[in-house]
């Protein structure tokens, strides 16, 4: 994030569409006569030319108007100028035939004179490098194309799209206020463009009515991208935090077009007060201007007519927004006003944070302005405003899937917030109980997705300590994007209670729906809030009978108030990271609900994460038992969890998938679907569901993390950087975010960013970190480091009670004694990581390690233990390492077959590595070949070799050496790819294989 440079303002071309004798014309603001970039005396005047311009028409007469070309004459071989558009003190803009792309351009063209002053040719190139640079970045209808930038005969120009139209300046003051329904049009061209713009780090900084350009076809695009900020400028410091001085903005005022002061640029009328106080920017000072625009349209006249006025009214918006739009215009659509009213708040905290909140904001309302009913908002508007809104928020690296798989008949996503219940009534047995059960009865509609205070850390955000009241509730929601909150309140009333529930729309603060049902006491509290959710349901839309809704729901009231509370004590401390409270809380509610399957879950969760795995799988089973007693939703999910304890990922992914076919708005079960999916290498099938669960969530950081760590899985290292980059923009401080990135930096070759990414890691996962350091070292080929790093890791971990990660690092210990050659070592570390874990994953490990560094029998006797197993896992690494055993001892025809039979189990790398060497050995060169391709292709699942998150891209540099054998065998060229090993893991010289590698290599042998 940087300061920008300030550049010459792009000159705006327009072209009288409506006129019979078709004559180009250049129209800026009244007052933008003058425009100023760096320093008053860099200015450029403009103005439309004396005499016509039509094609074949010589050159004007050569005035401070006249440009340096003339009409009729080539600019090199490439252009012949057909007019002149605009001139001025710096240069002049011409319309001209592009030999090359066979199309007509706008030319922008600088004197000569100008560019004798050496700074001013050096700071002029610069300006339009910046300029094309950053406009090159923005791909879209509705942005004005940058095309070539050059000298000729001393000239410096450049090049962009000739717009046939008028620029939306011209037409609010020749036509005045705009209607409605055409306004709304262009809005949405612009912030398609802007969404566009900010996706890719380009803030505009100088928005207003003569940058937009109108097209013949009615059609909005953005031009003048010439002050343009990138946000992602390497090396760049924030803007200084200045002040506008009072002398400072009076001696703008005569140019306050587009001026610059330091480091403030832009243009006074609709400039964002941050922008005015030069302190840091970002895309919400266009969102400001593309509100004050929307702001003068409606109404159909400035806010300002002088230089002096621009200032003065300037100082007022740096204070306070302008007057409401609906106090100066009542036939403004209420909606329309409050979206602008929220575009120019000074404060940029009470914005809208991205344009693309705009654009979902702007797809929620028809073309009058009036709002859609939330139950039919499914358009095909409103799938493009949710992929331009998922573009902003990962900074354009999240390549949206179109949700074609879901039938068009289906609701749009409805998000909801559940604030606590207010409870005037003192009665301490409605405090907590209410809204979880709100939470369940809702998600039994497959459109809607809840979070009441148990579920706020799913959306990244810290736990709720203190009450989520309503005021709360609802900044969250306008926060992150969610479009309902619902306000619950028990109070006493007649001879008993009532409850009342209302659901409003965020933003707007419009009541969707409101029911009060009455209660005589406590223990009919639960039959009553289902009968008032159920009225909710169908308010936001849910079409399932009444009789079914109430079926599903009965079992939301069988058990008691007390059981509910302790349910919701239990989810709480869940969330809040608290494993003992939340378990011990579940068991108090179990105490009290024997038949509370929901219960049962929530303390198997706890179980699991507690690192009980024995309790935790009793207690699955026992909530399996209870299904009938939760909603459908919780079966799924329940389910789900089962199979992912058991390691089942098949069952798993067919569980999640039934799940999101029905209640397509759980965004953590499309997460969870992903997640089986990565197990059984179904890469792009994984990313599909996880960025669908992004585009409900735009905001959760742990979305972005498993697009950037699948995508590394994948091989596609520049798509997982941009995302890990994202998931670090919404939690910097997210391990797994780190640990993406470093993937993504190491998959490049860029092992001194990884590294340095791993050091990062270190302030916020030591033991990560240690992990990560280490097999860039083994890499590399630094053996002894790796080994150094692994064992003081171990320490660390084992202290601290992390038993699976010291396994995990006790296998990277294994391996990198065994790559230096010290067998005896290796078996050592492999035999103390099975003290620690006798998971599937660490039986098949050590067992290949076992099998490699020559001691058989205790290969084999994890080869026995994972053939108890009944998952596909344990059955498909059995065979791996029957298939490795058989490779060293010789047996070449059986280990292929074992190899071939285990990836036609599941198709992993290792058993595609080792399927390789087994061809190579029997001497089937070419069958060899294709498994070492398939290796290299598919570098990203060596990355992580069991894809989840514990790197072992050390695996990977052995396939070079293997591929060179091959090629010698084949007797094809085989020299680059020992070149490859030898620059890898040469520098240290601590690999045995270096040996026959440097001999091939002098061998001579092609």
């Amino acid at each position: 994030m940087g300061p920008q440079d300030a550049a010459d303002d792009v000159t705006r071309i327009v072209t009288a569409g409506d006129s019979s004798e078709d004559v180009t014309r250049f129209v800026p603001d009244d007052d933008a006569l003058t425009v100023a970039s760096d320093s008053p005396a860099d200015a450029m005047t403009v103005a439309a030319p004396a005499t016509s311009t039509a094609p074949g028409a010589r050159r004007a007469k050569r005035t401070n108007n006249a440009g340096p070309l003339e009409v009729g004459q080539s600019f090199g071989p490439r252009y012949h100028i057909i007019r002149l558009l605009g001139a001025g003190g710096m240069g002049a803009v011409y319309q001209a035939w592009d030999a090359e792309l066979g199309v007509a351009v706008a030319i922008k063209v600088m004197r000569p004179e100008v560019m004798e002053d050496p700074a001013t040719a050096e700071e002029v190139g610069r300006r339009f490098k910046r300029e094309l640079l950053l406009a090159r970045q923005v791909t879209h209808k509705n942005v004005v194309r940058i095309h070539d930038i050059g000298d000729i005969d001393g000239i410096k120009y450049i090049t962009m799209s000739y717009v046939e139209g008028t620029d939306l300046s011209s037409i609010l003051k020749k036509d005045g206020k705009r209607p409605i329904r055409e306004l709304l049009g262009i809005a949405r061209s612009v912030i398609g463009g802007l969404v566009a713009a900010h996706s890719a780090g380009v803030v505009h900084r100088d928005l207003k009515p003569a940058n937009i350009m109108i097209s013949k076809d009615g059609e909005a695009l953005i031009m003048d991208f010439g002050i343009a900020h990138s946000t992602g400028d390497a090396g760049a410091a924030p803007n200084p935090g200045v002040g506008v001085l009072p002398e400072h903005l009076t001696r703008a005022a005569s140019h306050h077009a587009a001026t610059t002061l330091g480091s403030i640029v832009g243009t006074l009328e609709y400039m964002a007060p941050e922008q005015a106080r030069g302190q840091p920017i970002d895309q919400r000072v266009d969102v400001y201007a593309f509100g004050l625009i929307l702001y003068d349209a409606l109404l159909g006249r400035r806010r300002v007519s002088s230089g002096a006025a621009a200032v003065e009214e300037l100082q007022r918006r740096m204070q306070s927004p302008p007057p409401p739009l609906q106090a100066l215009d009542p036939e403004v659509p209420p909606h329309v006003a409050a979206l602008i009213a929220r575009c120019v708040e000074p404060d940029a905290a009470k914005r809208f944070q991205t344009s693309a909140e705009v654009a979902a904001e702007l797809d929620r309302l028809d073309d009058d302005g009036r709002l859609i009913p939330i139950a039919r908002r499914l358009t095909k508007k409103m799938v493009a405003a949710a992929a331009l809104l998922v573009v902003l928020l990962l900074a354009g690296a999240i390549y949206i899937t179109q949700r074609a798989s879901q039938p068009t008949e289906q609701h749009a996503r409805v998000l909801v917030v559940i604030a606590d219940a207010a409870n005037p009534t003192g009665n301490s047995a409605f405090t907590g109980t209410l809204e979880p059960m709100i939470r369940l009865g809702l998600e039994e509609a497959g459109f809607i997705t809840a979070f009441d205070r148990t579920q706020i850390r799913s959306l990244g955000l810290p736990p709720i300590t203190g009450t989520l009241d309503e005021k709360t509730a609802r900044q969250i929601a306008v926060n992150q994007g969610l479009g309902v909150v619902i306000a619950p309140v028990i109070r006493a009333g007649g001879s008993g209670f009532e409850l009342e529930l209302k659901a409003y729309e965020s933003v707007t603060g419009t009541v969707i729906a409101e029911t009060t049902e009455s209660f005589s006491s406590p223990d009919q509290a639960l039959a009553t809030l289902n009968k008032a959710t159920i009225a909710l349901r169908n308010a936001l839309g849910d079409d399932v009978t009444e009789s079914s809704q109430r079926f599903a729901m009965e079992t939301l009231s069988a058990t008691s108030l007390e059981a509910v509370g302790e349910y919701a004590n239990a989810m709480d401390a869940l969330s809040n990271g608290n494993q003992p409270q939340a378990r011990d809380a579940a068991m108090k509610a179990i105490a009290l609900d024997a038949n509370f399957g929901s219960a049962y879950g929530v303390a198997a969760i706890a179980a699991r994460n507690m690192g009980q795995f024995q309790e935790a799988g009793k207690l699955i089973e026992q909530a399996i038992e209870r299904l009938p007693t939760m909603t459908q939703r919780e079966q799924h999910r329940t389910r789900g969890f089962s199979y992912t304890l058991k390691g089942d990922h098949q069952k798993c992914a067919d569980e999640y998938g039934d799940l999101v076919k029905r209640y397509y708005a759980d965004a953590s079960a499309r997460n969870n679907l992903a997640v089986c999916l990565t197990q059984l290498r179904d890469l792009d099938k994984a990313l599909q569901e996880v960025r669908q669960a992004a585009e409900i969530l735009p905001k959760r950081a742990l979305y972005r993390v498993n697009t950037g760590l699948f995508a590394a899985y994948k091989s596609d290292y520049a798509m997982a950087e941009q995302a890990a980059g994202e998931a670090l923009a919404i939690n910097p401080a997210f391990p797994q975010g780190l640990i993406a990135r470093a993937m993504a930096q190491h998959g490049q070759g860029r092992i001194a960013d990884a590294v340095a990414t791993y050091r990062q890691l270190e302030t916020v996962s030591p033991s990560d970190a240690v992990t990560g350091l280490a097999d860039v070292a083994v890499y590399e080929g630094r053996y002894k480091d790796a080994v150094s790093l692994l064992t003081s890791g171990v320490d660390a971990d084992l202290a601290a009670k992390r038993v699976d990660r010291a396994a995990d690092k006790l296998i990277a210990l294994s391996y990198a004694e065994l790559s230096r050659g010290n067998r005896r070592a290796a078996i050592a570390a492999s035999d103390r990581a099975l003290t620690h874990s006798t998971s599937p994953k660490i039986r098949f490990l050590t067992g290949r390690l076992f099998s490699e560094a020559g001691d058989p029998a205790r290969a084999r006797a994890q080869v026995k233990e994972l053939n108890t197993g009944l998952d596909l896992f344990s059955e498909t690494f059995a065979r791996i390492v029957e298939g490795n055993i058989a490779l060293n001892e010789g047996n070449l025809r059986d280990a292929v077959a074992q190899l071939t039979a285990a990836n036609g189990k599941l198709d992993t790398w290792l058993g595609r590595f080792d399927l390789g060497r087994a061809y190579l050995a029997a001497g089937a060169f070419l069958e060899a070949e294709g498994e070492f391709t398939r290796c290299v292709n598919r570098s990203g699942e060596a990355m992580s070799l069991f894809l989840d998150e514990v790197p072992t891209f050390g695996y990977f540099p052995p396939v070079y050496v293997y591929v060179g054998r091959v090629k010698l065998g084949l007797k094809q060229p085989s020299a680059d790819s020992f070149r490859t090993y030898l620059t890898l893991r040469g520098k240290t010289g601590e690999d045995p294989l270096l040996t026959d590698v440097r001999k091939q290599l002098a061998s001579g042998k092609p």
